[in-house]
């Protein structure tokens, strides 16, 4: 990127990041490999959809498992999880991990996949404002932003244009490098995907 202002999005191949990859063209998407257990599926799923939009990913694999909790670490739920995913400040961490990764390279907007939705505090506005600050004020003054935040994950989907022929290729398993169909991230997928079917057919 040179001189340039880099704009980067933290992609998981899951519906929510899959639309605002295509709604807002960031300059690279990463995915992070932190230990979870979907990290193959979400690998899988980013490195399709990024080819397909002409994208520039990027990999990063920083074993984190001994750090996790919940059903993305295949532990038991935090005392704190509003959800039994929660992994421990995530969103901080990777976050954080794409900042280290790139600031060296012109980063300075970091993107998140946060919708109206979530339910845990790193999706939320309290959140997202403090760790735009925090990344703010240090070396680099990168930015953080979660453009979806306002948006129901239909809604989204709708108003970002992502092709219908590319919605088979995204992945939200929480649990499982192959969908699990039960677990909240697979639930909230066939939700959202019924939904969209639903409006094409009526």
């Amino acid at each position: 990127m040179g001189g340039q202002q880099m704009r980067l999005l933290l992609f998981s191949g899951g519906l929510d990041s899959s639309a605002l990859a295509f709604w807002k063209r960031p300059d690279v998407c990463l995915t992070i490999d932190y230990g979870q257990r979907p990290a193959r599926g979400e690998i899988a799923a980013a490195v399709a959809i990024c080819s397909e939009l002409s994208l520039r990913h990027e990999i990063l694999a920083v074993d984190l498992r001994a750090l996790g909790s919940g059903s993305m670490s295949g532990k038991k739920a935090s005392e704190f999880a509003n959800a039994e995913e929660w992994w421990p400040y995530r969103n901080q961490m990777l976050i954080t991990l794409a900042g280290m990764r790139f600031v060296s390279e012109g980063l300075k907007e970091i993107m998140i996949g946060a919708v109206r939705t979530d339910v845990h505090a790193d999706g939320k506005p309290l959140f997202l404002r403090g760790i735009d600050r925090v990344m703010s004020v240090q070396e680099g003054s990168v930015r953080v932003s979660a453009p979806a935040r306002p948006l129901h994950p239909l809604k989204l989907m709708l108003s970002s244009g992502f092709p219908a022929s590319l919605l088979g290729l995204t992945f939200s398993c929480h649990v499982m490098e192959y969908p699990c169909g039960q677990c909240r991230g697979c639930e909230k997928h066939i939700q959202t995907m019924t939904a969209l079917k639903n409006r094409t057919t009526n």
